[in-house]
């Protein structure tokens, strides 16, 4: 598994989806370079029990996890099915 995730780390993998934030403020260029160059990773369709311990289990096998980011319902402060893997910055030589 951590050769397909680390499959991403490379440029010529990068492929930027069509969604586009209708809330950010400059060009779609600039969109793009930033999506390009972000080290933070969207995972969906958790189920609600899914804890951040499980999530880091995983994630950690394709290399160190800076910090996740368990989406939480407003009311409840329960889980709410989604979440963000952070990974740190590294500079290729």
């Amino acid at each position: 598994m951590s050769v397909k995730l680390n499959a991403l780390n490379s440029d010529s993998y990068i492929d930027v989806s069509q969604y586009r934030d209708q809330h950010f403020k400059g060009n779609r260029y600039d969109q793009e370079k930033l999506l390009k160059q972000s080290h933070t990773l969207y995972v969906g369709n958790l189920s609600f029990y899914t804890t951040e311990e499980q999530v880091h289990e995983l994630f950690s096998k394709s290399g160190d996890v800076k910090r996740i980011i368990i989406g939480l319902d407003k009311v409840k402060k329960t889980a709410c099915g989604f979440c963000f893997v952070e990974y740190p910055f590294k500079y290729e030589a």
